[in-house]
């Protein structure tokens, strides 16, 4: 399991929070058997830095949802559809939905 994978939720709210966002590495995750990961919200209102827009492939823009990070067991977490971008990891000199 690597940091920053996207995949597909688990869960039962797929259609409010499609994918999950790994961003745990893989030194503790494999001590533990969990990982941390962020929800990744569709139709969710952006906040620049704490909520931002984030792409992922074929699914359009969703929100990074980091006030609801979780920890899960990565069993759970199957086959990731995806890789957060590099320019979505860090702070941005304006908002996507700015640009």
């Amino acid at each position: 399991m690597a940091q920053f994978h996207i995949y597909p939720n688990p869960g039962m709210k797929k259609a409010e929070i499609p994918y999950l966002v790994s961003i745990q590495n893989d030194h503790i995750t494999s001590r533990t058997g969990a990982t941390v990961v962020i929800p990744l919200r569709a139709n969710a209102q952006p906040v620049e830095i704490m909520a931002p827009l984030v792409e992922v492939s074929g699914q359009g823009l969703l929100v990074l949802s980091t006030d609801e990070i979780f920890a899960i067991d990565t069993a759970h977490l199957k086959h990731p559809v995806g890789m957060l971008k590099q320019a979505d990891r860090g702070p941005k000199s304006s908002p996507p939905w700015t640009r």
